[in-house]
């Protein structure tokens, strides 16, 4: 699971090398800016919109596993 920001850049940069994906094409592909999703891969980002996350871990053909918000009680 995902937990924070810099876990979530780390995954991105993780998956995008894996797989031989351009910033530039995972910016075509979600309508992020590069330089957003190089600041979101560099922990340069304290905080980012869960639309964001979404966009950019589509553009990557991945999935978010959903939470089950009582499992947090």
């Amino acid at each position: 699971m995902i937990e924070e920001i810099e876990d979530f850049g780390a995954f991105v940069k993780t998956t995008r090398m894996k797989y031989g994906i351009s910033q530039n094409y995972i910016s075509k592909e979600s309508g992020v800016t590069r330089s957003a999703i190089s600041n979101i891969e560099n922990c340069k980002v304290t905080d980012t919109k869960l639309s964001t996350v979404i966009k950019i871990t589509k553009a990557l053909n991945r999935v978010i596993m959903p939470i089950d918000l009582n499992e947090l009680k």
